[in-house]
């Protein structure tokens, strides 16, 4: 499945379908084992007693029969089992391949944009979101293709017995699969949607009930707040009985029909004796095998039960694919990025009434102009709140910006441009550490990096010492984010990260934050001397050597 697609059933059941094919097979032997096996019992316990009534049971073949009947069980039963097996293995093949597709649809989200997928409450509705969708080949496909196969192979047994009776069979089956399931589905599938949608809203409510529980009551407004409450669980409550109606009234519904094809069966398969005024079954048919054939339908019954409240199911994930559809952005044209026509390292970096702003607030810097030259170190100051980081995330083609930038005298659109973002190295105030070693987080910077190279780049930031005192050294796993590290060590790991990539310009944010004065210069004199960077570009609060002989431009 690819990721330019949106989501539809049809796709998430025919992703594997050699996948989905083993559980079908297995559930329709399954199901038309358990048919037979109510067929075939039927016929013999009728002809056994009929044995016995008439003095024949001490000839009659016991064994062949309860054989055939140990053996339908037998298969039932592995094919149930085997079903189950196999659908729990193509389900979780599926939920793979949804999560593979939301994560990439956040990839391909514009990171400027990326918090609308970050939300709590669209974090939690996508796990609910994901329940729903992968029960719809268990509980809305697999129950249609098993009522199907039953009744075309009860109507196989059925003309056998007696042509006529295929012309109830088709009706009956016309009735139970299509019509019923259709009606119910057009009574109550907009009381589906609706009750999908309260519940969200529903856990939302509570969620934020507990966390603004206190200021609720000492403000007062608990009893309306409750209120609200009481409204939307009563909504939620009338829209379950009319669900609940809806299957209900269906299996009534899948019940007649049933008792009506039984009731046609035996008018077809006899006649009314008028001397005797009793109703006998037509010379060509054996009672044995018609009660064999009334269990049958029984049977079948049994099995297409489940389609009457598949509309519950299938509503349930229709509202959980469209809301997951919402994560879909439909690929834009690509269109040549003018960067790429500039040859050569960035030498020049020019911007023009200049202003950084991050999409969700709109907050961010007021508009500056500023140039910077290869061989220059700016140093960006202000108060805070002035929108030091900001300008610096826009400057490194990470957030959204007004006005215009020139690089090397040529104007190009900074965010999301990767030509450009390739040739520097950026920063942030919060940077990310992998779960991974030491050594592996240094060498996302650069994959080929010797050993050499990274005890010199962790010597630069002033950690060699701290990691040549662990146990493992530079194969020291740390933990999710870096939790395990102080603030500190996470920025200088970041930064030694960064300076093995040896991009020609460096942009850092407040890379001094936390640091005692000798860590400062350490690092000072690294970036001037053996990881010089050709353009500079930091934000700090701190004075430092850097700051020493570098421009300075003020919030």
């Amino acid at each position: 499945m690819k990721k330019t697609t949106k989501l539809s059933l049809r796709q998430l059941v025919f992703t594997n379908p050699w996948g989905f094919v083993v559980p079908v097979l297995l559930g329709v032997v399954a199901s038309l084992s358990g048919v037979a096996l109510l067929g075939v019992s039927g016929w013999f316990i009728s002809a056994a007693g009929l044995a016995t009534a008439v003095g024949a049971g001490m000839f009659f073949n016991y064994l062949t029969p309860g054989a055939i009947v140990r053996g339908l069980s037998i298969f039932r039963t592995a094919g149930r089992y085997g079903e189950q097996v196999a659908a729990h293995n193509h389900l979780l093949g599926l939920l793979k391949t949804l999560r593979l597709w939301v994560w990439d649809q956040r990839v391909a989200k514009d990171a400027a944009n990326l918090h609308e997928q970050t939300r709590g409450d669209l974090l939690q509705r996508l796990v609910s979101d994901l329940d729903q969708i992968i029960r719809w080949p268990l509980v809305v496909f697999l129950p249609w293709i098993y009522a199907v196969a039953s009744y075309v192979a009860v109507s196989i047994f059925a003309y056998f017995i007696l042509p006529a009776l295929l012309w109830p069979m088709a009706t009956a089956a016309l009735l139970h699969i299509v019509v019923v399931p259709y009606v119910c589905g057009r009574f109550a599938s907009h009381a589906v949607h609706v009750g999908q949608i309260l519940g969200v809203h529903r856990r939302s409510r509570f969620v934020s009930l507990f966390s603004a529980l206190v200021t609720l009551t000492i403000r007062g407004h608990w009893k309306e707040y409750a209120k609200r409450l009481g409204q939307l669980d009563e909504r939620q409550r009338r829209t379950e009985i009319h669900i609940q109606n809806a299957v209900s009234v269906g299996r009534f519904l899948a019940y007649w029909i049933t008792v009506s094809l039984i009731a046609s069966s035996f008018y077809l398969v006899s006649e009314l004796d008028l001397p005797s005024g009793r109703w006998m079954l037509l010379d060509n048919v054996q009672g044995t095998w018609v009660v064999g054939f009334v269990l049958s339908l029984l049977a079948v019954n049994e099995l297409a039960l489940p389609l009457v409240q598949s509309f519950v199911a299938q509503g349930q994930s229709q509202v959980g694919l469209r809301r997951l559809n919402q994560l879909y952005d439909a690929p834009k044209d690509s269109e040549q990025d003018t960067f790429t026509c500039i040859a050569g390292q960035l030498r020049r970096l020019s911007f023009q009434h200049w202003r950084g702003f991050h999409a969700a607030s709109g907050m961010g810097n007021d508009a500056i102009d500023l140039t910077i030259e290869t061989g220059d170190t700016l140093w960006i100051r202000g108060g805070s709140g002035s929108g030091k980081s900001t300008l610096l995330a826009s400057m490194a083609g990470d957030c959204l910006s007004t006005g215009q930038a020139l690089i090397n005298d040529e104007v190009t659109e900074l965010f999301g441009n990767t030509v450009y973002q390739q040739q520097l190295s950026y920063l942030p105030q919060a940077p990310y550490i992998f779960q991974q070693s030491i050594a592996a987080n240094l060498r996302l910077g650069n994959p080929d990096a010797t050993v050499e190279a990274l005890w010199s780049v962790l010597g630069a930031v002033a950690l060699a010492d701290w990691v040549k005192s662990l146990p493992n050294g530079l194969d020291t796993l740390l933990s999710s984010q870096g939790r395990n590290l102080s603030g500190g060590q996470r920025k200088r790991l970041a930064l030694a990260r960064l300076l093995l990539r040896k991009a020609p310009v460096l942009l850092l944010d407040e890379p001094f934050d936390g640091l005692d004065k000798a860590t400062i210069e350490t690092i000072c004199l690294s970036l001037q001397q053996d990881y010089k960077p050709e353009i500079l570009v930091l934000v700090s609060h701190v004075g430092s050597l850097l700051g020493d002989h570098a421009g300075v431009i003020e919030l």
